[in-house]
């Protein structure tokens, strides 16, 4: 179940990232680095806590200390 969730949150952060959706295929490799990066990046910061992900990086959100 946990796997389940976690590809659909995947999913939906791709497509929130995405402004636009094309059909050629350089958009679509994009696409998959975007995938791979957004995984990488909800591991690395934890869920909610993703800035910003791009095809070759990504930025965690800044903790400040309250």
């Amino acid at each position: 179940m946990k796997k389940i969730i976690s590809t659909l949150t995947i999913l939906l952060a791709v497509c929130s990232l995405s402004a636009c959706i094309s059909v050629s295929e350089s958009n679509m490799e994009s696409g998959k680095q975007i995938a791979i990066m957004s995984q990488q990046a909800i591991a690395t910061c934890g869920q909610g806590n993703v800035d910003k992900v791009t095809t070759n990086s990504f930025s965690c959100k800044s903790q400040v200390a309250k």
